[in-house]
């Protein structure tokens, strides 16, 4: 909701008329005040309406009646904006609240030191300007509003990638009402035996990622060359992953398994160099409401202002606020999770190997893209067949 002008204006004249005088004299009640409070004002106005306190046009009151009820309307308006003045949601105001509570997490949650790269598995908040879009905002980012929480306006989702504990936003689904849908964009690359499904793809265009190439060109009208598919990195106990050639794979009862010599392979999605600035994590499991046992609204509100992520025993919190309207207390809040550090023995029969699917030769054309698991081009299946080596429109 788009907030009023900062500038003083009545919201609201109520007139009554005595009976009997000649020329109609006036009681008149002039509510005057400005900028962000006008919204507030707004409410009380429908919720006397509603509540029968001020007169209607048909009725008939008396000037007593009418005073009457315009104190309590003022009283309500009185209130109400004392309540919302006294909550100070600027950035110096809620860090000083959090230095009291000894719950500050410098410099993960502040944005006076630079960042080389601003993410969600680095930092407890962020500071560009992508904080509105996915409402991630640092308490200090000059993005961040101080009028309160602003709604995320980003049409895309939290999403695990695949074999890594990673999350991060990306598109699952078909959201153009312009582009024909696509069916293998949300199908299941298990169900589907497609392992080509598995790989997530991010737009040079838009700087948007997509669950595989499939929601990408259903939600855009991109060329291909502009859609980067992420490299995969395959683990297991298969000469196989020596080669140069990465070896082909299918989807059985379980598992993946190499075509060729039927061993298991763990497949993991890795974002390509050059692509750590387009994609953005998202934290998994995160708490960012109050319990609805909570009462205090102000902490509430605050809750919902700003992000600075805290631990608090296997949870994690959008910030302090979020942690305290849910009970947690802020002697057991952290700044990082625990991490369990990794055995030092090394399997020696698992071999590891990264392999990069981008079609840097461009062996395929336009509205076209090259399957490496396949060895084949592939269209998209709603709008197009393929004859002939090329993409036919089905229309």
């Amino acid at each position: 909701m788009g907030l009023p002008s900062t500038s003083s204006s009545p919201i609201g004249i109520v007139r009554h008329h005595r009976k009997g005088s000649s020329g109609g004299e006036s009681i008149v009640f002039l509510v005057t005040f400005g900028g962000k409070n006008e919204w507030i004002l707004s409410r009380i106005h429908i919720f006397c309406k509603t509540s029968n306190l001020l007169p209607s046009q048909k009725g008939k009151m008396d000037d007593v009646s009418l005073i009457r009820r315009m104190t309590v309307l003022m009283i309500l308006t009185t209130l109400l904006i004392c309540t919302e003045a006294n909550l100070d949601l600027s950035s110096n105001a809620l860090y000083n609240e959090l230095v009291q509570m000894n719950v500050t997490c410098s410099p993960l949650d502040s944005c006076r030191e630079p960042r080389a790269n601003d993410q969600l598995n680095k930092y407890n908040c962020i500071c560009d300007y992508c904080c509105v879009e996915f409402d991630t905002c640092c308490l200090d980012s000059p993005y961040r509003s101080s009028y309160g929480p602003v709604a995320p306006t980003t049409d895309m989702e939290c999403r695990a990638v695949t074999g890594d504990r990673e999350l991060v936003y990306m598109i699952d689904s078909c959201k153009s009402p312009y582009l024909p849908p696509e069916p293998l964009c949300e199908s299941d690359p298990r169900q589907e035996k497609d392992p080509f499904l598995l790989i997530p793809v991010t737009s040079l265009a838009t700087g948007k990622t997509y669950k595989n190439y499939f929601c990408a060109i259903c939600n855009e009208d991109t060329p291909s060359d502009q859609l980067e598919l992420w490299d995969l990195q395959l683990q297991g106990a298969t000469p196989k992953l020596n080669e140069t050639e990465m070896p082909r794979i299918r989807y059985s009862v379980y598992d993946w398994r190499t075509v060729d010599d039927d061993v298991y392979v763990y497949p993991v999605a890795k974002i390509p160099r050059g692509l750590e600035s387009y994609v953005k994590t998202c934290p998994r499991d995160l708490v960012s409401n109050c319990s609805e046992e909570w009462q205090d609204a102000s902490v509430a509100k605050k809750c919902a202002s700003y992000m600075a992520k805290v631990f608090v025993f296997f949870t994690w919190y959008r910030n302090p606020h979020c942690a305290l309207c849910n009970f947690e207390e802020t002697k057991y809040m952290q700044c990082e999770e625990y991490k369990v550090p990794e055995s030092e023995f090394v399997d020696q029969t698992i071999f590891v190997k990264l392999f990069v699917l981008k079609d840097r030769e461009r062996k395929c054309g336009a509205k076209m893209v090259y399957d490496k698991f396949a060895d084949k081009c592939r269209c998209n299946s709603r709008e197009y067949f393929m004859r002939d080596g090329q993409c036919v429109s089905r229309s």
